[in-house]
């Protein structure tokens, strides 16, 4: 966990870069702290009108991460729409933090 503290963040929107289990991993969990307190701060205010943009913009970084992490092992990046599958994709997400990359 101290390693996702100090994880720096590069190329989140590349689709063509490399991400290993690490990298995956602390991608996935900053996308889920930052959705958390977004939701937090906007709970009692009116800014809702962002949500939308919100969803999108956290939609592609999650699909540039599963990507960059299929890129590492060696996979076909259309495995991506997996995650989309609501109990396929979190086996998925499973498999993508199990398997190790590609040397």
């Amino acid at each position: 966990m101290i390693n996702c503290i100090k994880y720096r963040l590069t190329n989140i929107f590349s689709f063509s870069d490399t991400a290993g289990r690490l990298d995956y991993f602390c991608t996935w969990l900053g996308m889920w702290v930052f959705v958390i307190g977004f939701f937090m701060i906007i709970a009692g205010n009116t800014i809702s009108q962002f949500i939308p943009i919100l969803i999108i913009v956290l939609s592609i970084i999650n699909i540039a991460n599963v990507c960059r992490r299929l890129n590492d092992i060696g996979k076909s990046r259309l495995l991506a729409l997996l995650i989309f599958i609501p109990i396929i994709g979190l086996i998925f997400f499973i498999y993508l933090l199990a398997t190790p990359g590609k040397k």
